[in-house]
């Protein structure tokens, strides 16, 4: 059974905006890391448990090496531009939101 002209552009709108839902959240994540990272008293744990988390990546080879290197590069960055590096919306910062070492954070109860 072929899909009509109309069906396949509805496939394509839908998959568009579930693309669009997702990276929204995404980027709410790393809005929060950001705030997190920001925050001078839990700053440094998070980004400590963040650069484990890469670490852990690497060491049981769990995620591609390029998103390592680029998560552990921006880790290791000072905030501000670590903070900037998070939030871009590059292709690449998108890209990298696919791939977090922030998930730890949708567990954590805000103060």
């Amino acid at each position: 059974m072929t899909m009509s002209e109309a069906e396949i552009i509805e496939q394509r709108r839908l998959a568009r905006m579930g693309k669009s839902q997702s990276d929204d959240r995404l980027t709410g994540l790393h809005r929060k890391a950001v705030e997190a990272l920001l925050d001078q008293l839990d700053g440094e744990r998070v980004r400590r448990q963040a650069l484990e988390r890469v670490e852990r990546w690497d060491s049981e080879q769990l995620c591609n090496p390029r998103y390592v290197m680029a998560w552990r590069t921006i880790l290791n960055l000072p905030v501000a531009a670590m903070c900037a590096s998070i939030l871009t919306d590059e292709p690449e910062g998108v890209s990298l939101r696919q791939n977090s070492p922030f998930g730890f954070l949708l567990h954590e109860q805000a103060p």
